[in-house]
């Protein structure tokens, strides 16, 4: 008995080591999540912007959802965000936290969409990450590319 004890222990003491049990996931969790989420709703012929608002809260915070209603011309254009490039994969650049906030720097590329480099602002709201911001840092297109690095 005292041995299945030790080794229920020494699992838990793992658990929380390697995976971060009970933490819930991190912001960079959260952003490829919401991206995945968005994107298979979009290829599903929804729009999630319209369509799945309490699915999109699970997201992005009120006020994310707020500037989107609003438009903002940064945000309608915006690879995130836009139908056109939901071929563009991404990838998690960099990931820095300070409390209750993070930014997590995001690659996106993809053969109509081009290359973007974004920051995606999140807050942590009830325990859990949430998009509040998305802006593009850089982009370009492949052809771009194809001249900057020949």
């Amino acid at each position: 008995m005292f041995g299945l004890a030790r080794n229920v222990t020494a699992l838990l003491s793992i658990c929380v080591l390697l995976t971060g049990c009970g933490h819930g996931p991190g912001p960079d969790d959260t952003v490829r999540n919401a991206y995945a989420w968005y994107v298979r709703e979009l290829k599903s012929g929804v729009n999630p912007l319209e369509q799945k608002r309490t699915e999109l809260k699970e997201f992005v915070t009120d006020g994310f959802l707020t500037s989107i209603d609003n438009m903002r011309p940064e945000l309608e254009a915006d690879s995130f965000m836009d139908a056109q490039s939901f071929d563009a994969r991404l990838s998690v650049e960099k990931v820095t936290k300070d409390g209750r906030a993070a930014t997590v720097r995001i690659g996106l590329s993809g053969r109509i969409s081009g290359q973007h480099v974004l920051n995606v602002y999140l807050v942590k709201v009830e325990d859990r990450w949430k998009i509040d911001d998305v802006k593009v840092i850089e982009e370009f297109s492949l052809a771009e590319k194809t001249v900057r690095v020949g």
